[in-house]
Formats: structure tokens, C-alpha cells, sequence
């Protein structure tokens, strides 16, 4: 009988153990879609290989995330997640805006987009610093993006097959591009 309750208090600690390990590997991941948008398709699998890329980790108030990576920046509040569409596939791509001006400067924010390729894993495209804002044009089949920021002058990248690249600007005000 000693050796059965020894058995079972074990399993059990074990039991205990594991899902306290896998919670703690969830834990980043689950704040960091906490408020996202538009993202239902994806999987347990698809959140876990986003957050995998952005080098995060929970932060020391359970509501931050902080870089992996020692950066010497404070903490950030969460992030912005939204799936959006950009090539009429019926599944979204994903937006992260990652909020720190530590890391981002002025923009306040930087922008990840991560697309999925053939094989069903998502690849990461850093997009810059600032606001991202979808076009109603498009380029080799995926839409373009404006990358809003300070300033006057706003730069809109477009697909070229593999990446997200510069295409052309957009002046808020005229002449707001000529020095570029």
C-alpha cells in the first residue's frame, strides 16, 4: 500500500510539474495575443511560432512582456496583435506592434508582419518603426503597407515575392517628400 501511495503522490508531483512547465512556456505567448484581432484561425502551434520569433519573454509584472535579449528597456504593456488579410486568402497574416520607445524611438512602436509560407510556418518580416496602415493597392498579390511615423513624410512598402520592401512615399502636406 506504502509503495502505491508513493507511486501516486509522484505521478501526481510529476503531473503537477509538467503543466506548471508548460503554463510558464504560455504565459508570454497568451499576453501577447491577450487583445488581439481578427487572429481565430490560428493555432495554439501558430501563436507559439510568432512569439518564438519576437525574442520575448514575460516580464517581472505578470502583465509585460521584455525582451529575451538584455536591452536595457523597461518592460512593455502588452502588445498590438491584429490578423489582416493581405492577399484575399481567406486566412489572416499577422501585424505585431511591439510598443517601447527605448527600442523604437519617436515611432514609439516597431512592426512585425509574420506571413505563413508553403510548409505552414510563419516567417518573420520586420517592418520598421511606427503605425502600420494597409493600402488599397497591392503588388504581387499582397496588399501595401504605409509605415506611419512622425514626421510629414510617409513611407509605403510594398511585396516583392518574398519581402516587404520600399516602393514610394506618401507627403502629408505638399513638399512634405522632396528632401527624400
Amino acid at each position: 500500500m506504502q509503495t502505491l501511495v508513493r507511486w501516486i503522490t509522484g505521478s501526481t508531483l510529476l503531473a503537477l510539474l509538467a503543466f506548471g512547465n508548460a503554463m510558464a512556456g504560455t504565459e508570454g505567448q497568451d499576453l501577447l495575443f491577450l487583445h488581439a484581432e481578427n487572429v481565430a484561425a490560428l493555432t495554439a502551434a501558430d501563436r507559439q511560432d510568432i512569439y518564438g520569433q519576437l525574442g520575448l519573454k514575460p516580464g517581472s509584472d505578470p502583465q509585460t512582456l521584455e525582451f529575451a535579449e538584455d536591452t536595457g528597456c523597461p518592460p512593455m504593456p502588452g502588445a498590438q496583435v491584429q490578423g489582416k488579410d493581405l492577399n484575399n486568402d481567406q486566412y489572416p497574416e499577422v501585424f505585431v506592434s511591439l510598443g517601447s520607445t527605448c527600442m523604437y524611438g519617436y515611432a514609439g512602436s516597431g512592426v512585425f508582419l509574420f506571413i505563413r509560407d508553403g510548409s505552414g510556418h510563419w516567417k518573420m518580416h520586420n517592418l520598421g518603426s511606427g503605425i502600420v496602415v494597409v493600402q488599397d493597392t497591392s503588388h504581387k498579390g499582397y496588399a501595401d503597407v504605409m509605415i506611419g511615423g512622425p514626421g510629414f513624410c510617409q513611407p509605403v512598402l510594398s511585396w516583392t515575392g518574398t519581402e516587404y520592401a520600399f516602393d514610394h512615399d506618401i507627403p502629408e502636406q505638399p513638399g512634405a517628400c522632396d528632401s527624400r
